[in-house]
């Protein structure tokens, strides 16, 4: 029996807020394109998605896995807003609705299989994903594959466990669906602060905390860092006209120091404004007013919480230099940022997740009882998307994961800061979604991204990128990179290629090491695809993965042999087959023998290594076996309590690989 070990849950997020209406765009007739929603249901009765139900209907049918019969209504209201950015992006597309949300919220994965199966029996095109879990199910990725492999596009939201680096879960984190991220829209948001630091070209978001002041201005001052703002830390020390910056909590686990205390404590000390820095992985929506408040405490001055990995850059920056911030706590456009709920990636060294970003915030839709509501959730990100490859498959016919993910993401817009500075790939995949563009779009790039994995003794790595035209006019395509970083020489061999008619052409691209590599970090760049003709550029991310570690198999021995790295504890080892879609982890102590019997196929292997002091060093092969057989290991493999920790370490050390960017 298919079944998740835990259920999974829908990636909702409360606190709709005010929001214009749905943004439409340049609207493409969809020949009867049928995009399956696998959610809460639909309540196809309301108005505006057709009154009813059955073959001459918007929605044509369906079934509820919940109460097993033909009746997908919709009692909870996720999926009928789904349906209503869909339909407001491709109204002539026909919608096939699945129930598998019970009551309470939760799904369980042998549903959503069975409804992918049922959609595709039934004659979907296109598949809506807005569910997700961060528990994992084989069978559910192997169906997704499958699924994917038969030419039905499926199209996931990434799920709101953001900002938290490697957050993105099943089915989000697939590479045979595009997954898709949440970013705001232009409406003015009272709900988030912007600190500015020149200093750096840094753009940072933070959550003004319930009942702060909010000043009417944009503050602009000095940060000064006041460990936890206790009594004690701010003995001595004049804050007039400063931005305190202080942790959250106390310095020992069982020390209590409120919101309310920092605040009051800076503020008497002349700060006119007060960050705090959260000491945990995440975010939280704080307040300064509770019960234990002392008499008479009112909040007197601005205060935000920030997430921990941005608080280490600005206790750093302050300690490098004497740091001024802009502090705007009424931004009036945040199109260019990713939202904190949207999960970020990576979830491998092989390939990007999200793979683009859509409006995620203050998205108003249809809703139950033939009304609209307004909801924020990467889940209201992937029905743009959704829509957006109806679009194309009408526009140009049958296309594969692939070629729609190379004609999509490319187009998409790249979302820099206010200093021009790309947003990584772990935020924001290519960029934000751009309909007008993509329906432009004239080629389809695959892959829409690169990655490559260098270390000391694996200097070179060499991708293989396909362009394709969509079209049957002669096409003139410069290529170009955008390229900061001066540790890898990125060559490709050739500059300028000219497709005649729908024609198909490869190029090489090859990245080769040029400087010592002291610790794992990564970097990223784009190159940049301009379509002559049409003057219309597109993108993909590069991404470098810089180990500090190395694998080489020896294909007669099949053992595997670590290289960069003398001394360590264990070695995690993700063994991903990209035909079957399987994934296996297995721990090594040091000293083991690793050795490799895989049955024919592709795979991607991702290494995590630990050291005593907690340190984590990094890297990554592919490898094709022509030959079966099965992995060996050695019975003194590692305790459970240790597969734990490791593969804990898998989510989070993979993370910190970007968390670890050069400077």
């Amino acid at each position: 029996m298919r079944f998740l070990p835990a259920l999974m849950i829908l990636l909702l997020l409360s606190n709709p807020i005010l929001l214009p209406k749905i943004i439409s765009t340049e609207q493409v007739d969809t020949d009867e394109i049928i995009i399956a929603i696998i959610d809460t249901g639909v309540d196809y009765n309301h108005p505006a998605l057709g009154g009813g139900i059955g073959p001459d209907k918007i929605i044509i049918g369906g079934y509820d896995f919940i109460d097993n019969d033909d009746d997908p209504m919709d009692e909870l209201g996720h999926g009928t807003h789904i349906a209503g950015i869909i339909t407001n992006i491709s109204p002539n597309s026909k919608i096939l609705a699945y129930r598998v949300v019970d009551y309470t919220g939760l799904v369980k994965s042998s549903d959503v299989i069975d409804a992918m199966e049922l959609a595709v029996s039934n004659g979907a095109d296109v598949i809506n994903i807005s569910l997700g879990s961060l528990s994992e199910s084989e069978e559910l990725r192997k169906s997704i594959k499958q699924i994917s492999n038969s030419g039905v596009i499926i199209v996931a939201a990434v799920g709101n466990s953001g900002p938290i680096f490697g957050s993105i879960g099943d089915p989000g984190k697939y590479e045979d669906v595009i997954s898709v991220g949440s970013h705001y829209n232009s409406t003015s948001n009272s709900t988030l602060a912007i600190i500015q630091i020149d200093a750096i070209k840094e753009e940072l978001l933070g959550l003004p905390l319930v009942d702060s002041v909010l000043p009417n201005d944009i503050l602009h001052a000095e940060l000064e860092f006041v460990n936890y703002a206790r009594s004690i830390d701010l003995d001595g020390i004049d804050l007039t006209g400063k931005i305190a910056v202080a942790k959250r909590r106390g310095a020992e686990p069982s020390e209590v120091v409120y919101f309310s205390t920092k605040e009051a404590n800076v503020a008497k000390k002349g700060a006119i404004g007060l960050i705090v820095i959260n000491t945990v992985p995440g975010i939280i929506k704080g307040r300064l007013m509770h019960p234990n408040i002392p008499v008479g405490y009112s909040p007197s001055i601005p205060t935000l919480l920030i997430t921990q990995e941005d608080g280490d850059k600005l206790i750093k920056q302050i300690y490098d230099s004497q740091t001024f911030v802009k502090l705007d706590f009424n931004p009036k456009n945040l199109t260019n940022f990713v939202s904190i709920f949207s999960s970020r990636g990576p979830v491998s060294s092989f390939y990007m997740k999200p793979d683009l970003v859509s409006f995620g915030e203050q998205i108003n839709s249809t809703w139950l009882g033939n009304s609209y509501k307004i909801q924020n959730g990467t889940s209201f990100s992937a029905p743009y998307v959704t829509a957006t490859v109806a679009l194309l498959l009408n526009h140009h016919g049958e296309l594969n994961h692939s070629q729609i993910l190379g004609i999509i993401s490319p187009s998409a817009t790249p979302l820099k800061n206010l200093y021009g500075v790309y947003w990584p790939s772990t935020l924001q995949g290519s960029g934000s979604l751009n309909i007008d563009k993509a329906l432009h779009n004239p080629i389809s790039i695959i892959p829409s991204h690169l990655s490559f994995n260098l270390a000391e003794t694996q200097s070179v790595n060499t991708q293989i990128i396909t362009i394709q035209s969509l079209v049957s006019d002669t096409l003139e395509i410069s290529i170009s990179d955008i390229q900061t970083d001066n540790s890898v020489d990125m060559t490709f061999n050739s500059s300028t290629i000219i497709l005649e008619g729908r024609q198909s052409k490869v190029i090489e691209v090859q990245s080769r090491l040029i400087n010592s590599i002291e610790e794992s970090f990564t970097d990223e760049f784009r190159l940049t695809f301009m379509i002559n003709q049409s003057n219309i550029e597109l993108f993909i991310p590069v991404l470098i993965y810089y180990n500090t570690v190395s694998l080489s198999i020896d294909k007669k021995s099949n053992l595997v042999n670590l290289q960069g790295i003398d001394n360590y504890d264990q070695i995690l080892l993700q063994i991903y087959n990209t035909d079957t879609g399987v994934i296996d982890r297995e721990i090594f102590a040091s000293g083991e023998e690793i050795q490799l019997n895989l049955s024919p196929g592709n795979y991607w292997i991702d290494a995590i290594v630990s050291h005593s002091d907690n340190n984590f060093s990094y890297g990554g092969i592919e490898y094709y076996v022509d030959f079966p057989a099965v992995i060996s290991i050695p019975e003194s493999n590692s305790t459970n309590l240790s597969i734990l920790i490791s593969f804990i370490c898998l989510f989070c050390g993979i993370s910190l690989l970007f968390l670890n960017k050069k400077p």
